[in-house]
């Protein structure tokens, strides 16, 4: 699915002439009227990047990306807007935005954010399809096979890990060959790197998500 900029903004004008720049630079493109509109009809499977007026009639455009981010649904964002004020930028800033935009504002500055918020979106979710992957494989080990994963990663030799276990060493051997295929890795350092990138990843979507739950209450400046 080719990435696609969604330009929401209710000035027709505006909408138009930036629709028409991102079209003539060879990039997919959907605008919308308002930010019920988007909101409605954008899926979390649709890659790209959002341009977003802040204010429109209904919902404005930090309310909406507010709403966005507690669905889960996450795309980079380019904020705009031709009333700016200090209170309104670090609000959008502190949301998560990539930028905040000034209208008028010059073609080329725009294009370079744009290009900077779908190599953001792409990072995002490749991250995730990792992890994705990653999870699904451990979630189908066994409760022997996490005992024994455990007990690798404390740095057990086969030996300790048949005396903690009340078992024979070749059965030790039995369950990391189990492990290894299961998890489709042919070392010990691929199975500690598959490992810690799991975790690592895991971490960073907890974070992501802490986040998420962090978007500051924006009403009050709509």
């Amino acid at each position: 699915m080719s990435p696609t900029v969604f330009v929401v903004d209710d000035d027709e004008d505006l909408r138009d002439s930036v629709v028409t720049l991102l079209r003539a630079s060879g990039y997919v493109v959907r605008s919308f009227v308002s930010g019920d509109d988007f909101a409605s009809k954008y899926q979390q499977t649709q890659p790209g990047c959002l341009l977003l007026d802040i204010r429109m009639p209904g919902i404005g455009g930090l309310e909406l990306y507010q709403q966005l981010l507690l669905q889960g649904r996450r795309l980079p964002v380019i904020f705009m807007t031709a009333h700016a004020s200090v209170e309104i930028a670090v609000t959008a800033m502190k949301s998560g935005a990539i930028e905040f935009l000034e209208k008028p504002f010059e073609s080329q500055r725009l294009l370079k954010l744009v290009a900077q918020a779908l190599e953001l979106d792409a990072a995002w979710r490749q991250s995730e399809s990792r992890f994705e992957r990653l999870e699904t494989a451990v979630q189908e080990l066994s409760a022997t096979d996490i005992e024994t994963l455990d007990l690798i990663l404390q740095g057990e030799s086969n030996k300790g890990m048949a005396t903690r276990l009340f078992i024979s060493e070749r059965a030790i051997e039995l369950r990391r060959q189990r492990l290894m295929r299961k998890l489709k890795v042919q070392s010990l350092a691929e199975l500690l790197q598959l490992t810690i990138t799991h975790r690592v990843l895991a971490e960073v979507r907890q974070l992501q998500r802490n986040e998420q739950g962090r978007v500051p209450t924006l009403n009050r400046i709509q």
